[in-house]
């Protein structure tokens, strides 16, 4: 089926998205091809299994997942027989999509993914003869006529290593295939979904009359991956799901599809332990404003959310799984996490349009770490432990398109934005405090001017005004906050940093030394900081707790580090010459004390082990990741 162009949804969304402007992409419709190469077709063979897509009877998309008899690829699965043609024989099992919506001449889409090396394809056509076989009908066999057929860039899979798993035990645990208004997905299966890192994305094209003969009829499978939990789910309804859209290869040929039918499906696979949650709903694609209002960080592309109409999920059903021993490889073209504008992580405090603050000072505690100091000509509410939100585009310009970039692959997602955490502020001014990350964009440029001063103007370090260099606020974020005071209590604390976690505390130790509500309250807090940099950190923490503490705030310090540096006698500081273990956590008395714990994901993921060792519940520990 040679493509003569554009359909009108595709037409749609490149619009929308100013693609349509751009002359060089008006022709990329050529780049599908009409006939299956046999290489592609023996490449489907090897694959461990095939996503497709289907409809069922009210013309919705359902993703099902296609596998060989005992999880091994092979020609028995997948092979080519000539004429654009694939004959597949594939294992089902109760719950899977296409016992419903299998038939004689219906349209179907599918990718082939081979995981160990990101290699992918789709394909899409219409299937001329089906049949089910087996004493038990679990085996379907159909051949498939393949009319359009492109090779997909590998940016978004997430590298894994699959062995076959013949022992399964496929159960339904849960379908409902018609929910009402009302329903909502069981929280497993919302869960299930933010652990998932890959989803198999169904689409479907039911042309226009006076479209039909250039732009047939057809659906569509691809393939979308990210970081885990890149797929946000709802908890106000419990069923609307957001798909964020990362730079790519501006085909646009899924968002087309749902631009045009606002059907979609998606379907999550566990890889480990083989369960599968397939999902088809009424989906959207939003844009720009429309697209922040429901995820305000995400300033990239489009937002396409699914309203679930329809779910089953089955358990121990995949007769593939990850290899025992081996991790999956996360793409490094994934961009961090965005959340909800519902979610603690997505509500901003957001600032007027066009507000901007102006770069004033910048103390350099070494090398690497520096605080920059910013002012507001408008009154700034922060809470303590809040992170500020910057756009660095105007400064450092937007990066240009690149497909691929292997050198620097994040830089493909990069919309100049950065989010730290709040060291210090008052009503026009705030700080930050970072360490400079070994090739970062923008920390890069602020530590590059920093030396620059403190070579030649060390005097503009304390004055840097006169640079004029104004960087736009988005906004204040996070939850990763004080309690609420109440008067005359006693707020117990545990407060535990890893490297330069520990900036929300300097803030949060700062807002305990102004007047105010925290001054109606006793805190006892013990701080535990580990650093591989305390003759850096340390003076900056003491010097903030040196200013509050007294008979209404007490703080003990517990300090973790392998480096060696001059250790000094410092009244309420332990110093531990090794790393935080869960020997010296079970030494925590905890007792009414409230735990925050900031710090990398590695460092976080050990700490929260040793704390559920010790009898704390890993839900009523308060964390602020670094996930920007």
């Amino acid at each position: 089926m040679a493509l003569n162009g554009w359909h009108i949804g595709e037409r749609s969304i490149r619009q929308k998205m100013n693609f349509s402007e751009d002359p060089s992409l008006n022709g990329m419709y050529t780049w599908i091809s009409e006939e299956l190469d046999p290489g592609h077709a023996q490449f489907h063979s090897e694959c461990h299994f095939l996503p497709v897509t289907t409809l069922d009877s009210d013309g919705r998309p359902w993703s099902s997942i296609l596998t060989p008899k005992g999880g091994r690829p092979g020609s028995s699965f997948i092979r080519y027989i000539g004429g654009s043609r694939l004959r597949v024989t594939a294992q089902i099992w109760d719950g899977e999509p296409i016992l419903r919506t299998g038939k004689d001449n219906m349209l179907i889409a599918g990718i082939g993914i081979h995981f160990p090396t990101r290699r992918r394809n789709k394909i899409a056509g219409f299937v001329s003869r089906y049949e089910r076989a087996g004493d038990d009908g679990r085996v379907v066999t159909f051949d498939m006529t393949v009319n359009e057929t492109i090779g997909n860039c590998p940016k978004y899979i997430n590298l894994r290593h699959l062995s076959p798993q013949p022992q399964t035990h496929p159960k339904i645990a849960s379908e409902n295939l018609h929910l009402k208004n009302e329903e909502r997905l069981p929280d497993e299966l919302i869960n299930f979904v933010f652990a998932s890192d890959t989803v198999f994305l169904g689409t479907t094209y039911v042309a226009p009359d006076k479209e039909a003969a250039s732009f047939p009829s057809h659906l569509g499978m691809n393939q979308r991956g990210g970081r885990k939990g890149f797929i946000r789910v709802s908890r106000k309804d419990g069923r609307t799901l957001s798909l964020p859209d990362f730079s790519g290869n501006r085909i646009l040929t899924s968002l087309g599809n749902i631009e045009a039918s606002s059907l979609a499906s998606f379907t999550f696979v566990d890889f480990e332990s083989g369960a599968i949650l397939y999902l088809t709903g009424e989906a959207k694609n939003l844009v720009g404003e429309d697209a922040k209002r429901i995820m305000p960080m995400h300033n990239k592309m489009a937002l396409t959310t699914l309203f679930v109409t329809g779910y089953t999920f089955v358990l121990d059903a995949l007769p593939v799984r990850q290899t025992p021993g081996t991790y999956a490889e996360p793409s490094p073209y994934s961009p961090p996490l965005r959340f909800l504008a519902e979610e603690d992580g997505g509500r901003i405090t957001t600032a007027d349009p066009g507000q901007t603050v102006l770069l004033s000072r910048i103390d350099m505690h070494s090398s690497s770490i520096a605080t920059f100091w910013f002012q507001s000509s408008v009154p700034l509410t922060v809470h303590p432990g809040q992170a500020a939100i910057l756009s660095f585009s105007d400064l450092l310009g937007q990066p240009k398109y690149a497909h691929m970039a292997p050198s620097n692959p994040k830089s493909l997602n990069d919309d100049r934005v950065r989010t730290w955490t709040v060291s210090a502020s008052s009503t026009h001014n705030f700080a930050l405090t970072m360490r400079e990350i070994p090739g970062g964009v923008v920390t890069g440029a602020l530590f590059s001017l920093a030396h620059a001063l403190s070579r030649s103007r060390p005097e503009i370090l304390s004055d840097a005004s006169s640079l004029e260099i104004r960087l736009r606020l988005i906004g204040f974020s996070g939850s990763f906050c004080l309690p609420p005071p109440v008067m005359g209590s006693e707020v117990r604390l545990l407060w535990i940093a890893g490297g330069i976690g520990f900036t929300p505390f300097l803030s949060m130790l700062r807002a305990l030394k102004a007047d105010g509500a925290y001054n109606g309250c006793r805190w006892d807090i013990h701080m535990v900081l580990s650093t591989r940099d305390p003759e850096v950190l340390l003076p900056l923490m003491m010097k903030a707790v040196g200013d509050i503490q007294g008979d209404r705030v007490k703080v003990a310090l517990d300090l973790f580090t392998t480096a060696k540096f001059i250790q000094r006698e410092l009244s309420d500081v332990r110093i531990h010459s090794t790393r935080i273990d869960k020997k010296y956590l079970r030494s925590i008395a905890f007792a009414r004390r409230k735990v925050y714990l900031c710090g990398p994901k590695p460092f976080e993921q050990i700490v929260l082990e040793g704390l559920v060792d010790c009898g704390i519940d890993s839900d009523q520990v308060i964390t602020e990741g670094f996930a920007y």
